[in-house]
């Protein structure tokens, strides 16, 4: 067992330790605080992490960080170590040149997002504030970087150590935003659509409305069928928004029979979580009503989430979803850039910096999301599945969890998203192609 001296034990250390050694490496631990009792103890295999040097075991300086419980700016000292760029850099005697522990603090913890900083449209931290995107690294797994330099540092005392095997996974992810272009609407959301496309003079959508309401054409946005025939056997993840029609929650109502049946039908062969609606936000007691209205529908527990328009605001996002029972989320990634969110693509639980304590919510960061590729960052067909493949080689070569985000509506192959069925195609037969596993199982 890996004896593990640290001056002052806090929430932050464990917190740390459990998801580096614990976790990630598979090694078995022990922490205690007693110097002497470190320095004297009968153990080949042990560890010291203090901002006072000690010459016993390994090594490694460290910086306040988590020996803290209040938030503020910090100073993030970055550099690099065997042309990695790292962050916490220091110059004193240790295995590392820099604070592996603090560092994969920062970013897991999301320390950075409980900063004052400027928010997009939607009230959302934005990828430009983040220290990862400023360094050029938002597209790298960092965290398993280092982690790769930590176990060199530990197998090089230890060349027999046994590690935790991990394998490279992947999980399909669907946002059901809006299940229907047309149908499904009710007769004054009908209506009212239709005669807005007349005033704006856009009669193509206008007709298209027609054929559909007049069973000539499926609509657009009915891609369902499509979906299932390309995946075949890989189990997705559907998220619902159930919220109540609004600006911005679009969905047919949750009494509507032919939606609560596409719920029903796809319940049947997919995993199914809740997509909290954007109003839930601002009204947080609208999250438990969502959530038990499409548990009514599959009649199956709903445990799994994903916010709307990716809206997070920490702490208070994540509190909510604990408090209704989710225990996975699927929201951690950017809506406007592509990449690690957390400097991972592993899932990792949440720990909650204003209570300064870990929970059991496990979050799962996603590599990208197809309207970020195509709206936000206006790339070619081409340019996108450069993109995904650069992405999977990543996760892959860091066992991690690969997590694409579609809708329903961009696999229209429609409009603006004509040929995007193939940057989907091209995602699958990567997956198929590195014969990553699926996280939720097969059908």
């Amino acid at each position: 067992m890996l004896l593990i001296y640290i001056p002052y034990i806090t929430k932050r250390i464990e917190y740390t330790m459990h998801y580096v050694f614990e976790e990630r490496l598979g090694i078995q631990y022990k922490l205690i605080n007693d110097k002497q009792e470190y320095i004297t103890a009968d153990n080949n295999f042990k560890i010291a992490y203090s901002n006072e040097y000690i010459n016993a075991g390994i090594y490694f300086f460290a910086y306040n960080l988590l020996f803290e419980d209040d938030i503020k700016e910090a100073e993030l000292y970055a550099g690099s170590y065997k042309n990695l760029t790292t962050l916490y850099t220091h110059d004193k005697p240790s295995a590392l040149n820099f604070d592996i522990f603090s560092a994969v603090f920062y970013l897991l913890s999301r320390y950075e997002e409980y900063l004052n900083k400027p928010a997009d449209k939607h009230g959302n931290y934005i990828h430009s504030n983040s220290i990862l995107y400023k360094l050029d690294l938002l597209n790298t797994p960092v965290i398993e970087q280092w982690l790769e330099v930590l176990k060199e540092v530990l197998l090089k005392i230890h060349p027999y150590l046994l590690l935790k095997n991990h394998k490279a996974k992947f999980a399909l992810t669907f946002d059901i935003d809006i299940a229907y272009a047309y149908r499904h609407k009710g007769f004054a959301r009908t209506t009212v659509g239709f005669l807005k496309r007349m005033i704006t003079l856009n009669f193509n959508e206008a007709k298209e409305q027609l054929f559909t309401l007049f069973n000539k054409r499926q609509d657009i946005f009915d891609t369902y069928n499509y979906i299932f025939s390309c995946i075949k056997n890989k189990k997705p993840v559907f998220f619902f928004d159930m919220g109540d029609h609004g600006e911005f929650d679009k969905n047919p109502s949750y009494k509507n029979r032919q939606f609560r049946q596409l719920i029903k039908s796809i319940s049947a062969k997919a995993v199914i979580g809740v997509h909290p609606s954007y109003a839930s936000n601002s009204k947080k007691k609208l999250m438990a009503f969502e959530k038990n209205k499409l548990e009514q529908i599959t009649g199956k527990a709903i445990t799994k989430s994903r916010q709307h328009y990716l809206k997070l605001k920490l702490p208070a996002t994540y509190s909510n979803l604990i408090n209704n029972n989710i225990q996975e989320d699927f929201t951690i990634g950017y809506a406007a850039m592509y990449g690690f969110r957390a400097g991972t693509c592993n899932s990792f639980l949440y720990f909650n910096l204003e209570d300064n304590s870990a929970t059991n919510l496990r979050l799962y960061p996603f590599a990208y999301m197809d309207v970020t590729l195509n709206n936000y960052l206006n790339l070619s067909i081409d340019e996108a599945k450069k993109v995904v493949s650069k992405l999977i080689d990543h996760t892959v070569n860091h066992k991690g969890i690969f997590i694409p985000l579609w809708h329903n509506s961009t696999l229209c192959n429609c409009n603006e998203w004509s040929g995007w069925r193939e940057v989907f195609e091209h995602t699958l037969n990567e997956i198929d192609k590195n014969r990553l596993e699926n996280l939720t199982g097969e059908n």
